[in-house]
């Protein structure tokens, strides 16, 4: 997923933004292999809703600084709107056009929970 985002530690970053990525992987309890051949979508997850969720907090004005507490914040939401289908959420976020004096590509972290 790829978005403009408004976080980061100083103020400029903040008020101007810059490109992210977001990769997320959701770990899910095993089902029996028949439960997929039902293809409904009651039986899995909507990734729809994970975009929407992942969508809102990456693009808002707010006052996040770091990436670990966005990733953190976005493996919460999950969560609570999937409490009992969903065993972990790993979050991937790459933050571009960094205010780095030298060559960089990006910032990359990743959380779990």
């Amino acid at each position: 997923m790829r978005f403009h985002s408004f976080i980061g530690f100083f103020e400029a970053e903040r008020s101007v933004g810059q490109d992210i990525t977001v990769t997320i992987t959701l770990d899910v309890p095993s089902k029996p292999f028949e439960v997929y051949l039902k293809d409904d979508l009651s039986e899995t997850i909507n990734y729809g809703v994970v975009f929407d969720i992942v969508a809102n907090l990456a693009e808002g004005k707010h006052e996040v600084k770091l990436l670990e507490t966005l990733a953190a914040q976005m493996i919460q939401a999950i969560h609570t709107e999937f409490p009992n289908q969903i065993d972990c959420v790993t979050v991937q976020i790459k933050k571009y056009n960094l205010p780095i004096d030298g060559i960089l590509d990006n910032a990359e972290i990743e959380l779990a929970g």
